[in-house]
């Protein structure tokens, strides 16, 4: 797969990212709101008389559980109308097994590329935890990492790091990155790195 082909960026890389934004921001609105409508509910069952001030607190509670209610369904809508839009394609041009197996795979390859933020400093007889910038940007960068299955090729997306050095980790992962991407995905032989803007591209063919 050439560099004109990778500029073609599919449904799934694409919005991938997106839909699992909305997915989260959706659930947790969502599951606020229930708390919220669990507080409500204890208010109206209260057998104390409500004050003037309590009633105030239960009126601002019922507009952020109604906000949060609506909010939630309105990106829970947004995300399932995604999902709708990728299950098509899969049905028309692949399967829906490999969608499932791109899920579970982005998340093992973005466990796999995760590097520890936090160090140990020994000072004074003291241990003190400290954050690893670089870590830290390397890490920011591959959590939106994405790979693709198809019946044909299989295709992965890392995002490049701001900084040198942090890019300079992610250039000496190759051939680990190569290694463990043949041991989930054997079927498919991956082709040496290409970087392309601010992206690093892993292209997979399906054997014989």
């Amino acid at each position: 797969m050439n560099s004109n082909k990778l500029n073609k960026k599919s449904y799934f890389l694409t919005y991938f990212s997106l839909a699992q934004f909305l997915l989260i921001i959706s659930s947790t609105a969502l599951l606020l709101s229930g708390v919220l409508f669990l507080i409500i509910a204890h208010f109206k069952t209260s057998s104390v008389t409500p004050s003037h001030f309590t009633l105030m607190i239960e009126a601002g509670v019922t507009l952020l559980y109604q906000g949060l209610g609506r909010f939630g369904l309105i990106t829970a809508s947004l995300f399932l109308g995604l999902l709708l839009i990728e299950v098509v394609i899969r049905l028309r041009h692949d399967n829906l097994m490999n969608l499932w197996r791109s899920i579970y795979l982005t998340i093992i390859l973005r466990r796999f590329l995760h590097q520890d933020e936090s160090s140990e400093n020994q000072k004074d007889d003291q241990k003190a935890q400290s954050v690893n910038p670089i870590h830290k940007s390397f890490n920011r960068a591959v959590r939106q990492t994405v790979i693709e299955l198809t019946d044909k090729h299989a295709i992965v997306c890392i995002k490049l790091p701001n900084g040198h050095q942090a890019q300079n980790i992610l250039n000496s992962m190759d051939e680990e990155i190569k290694d463990e991407l043949s041991d989930q995905v054997s079927q498919y032989y991956f082709s040496a790195p290409e970087r392309q803007e601010n992206k690093k591209w892993f292209i997979g063919t399906k054997r014989d």
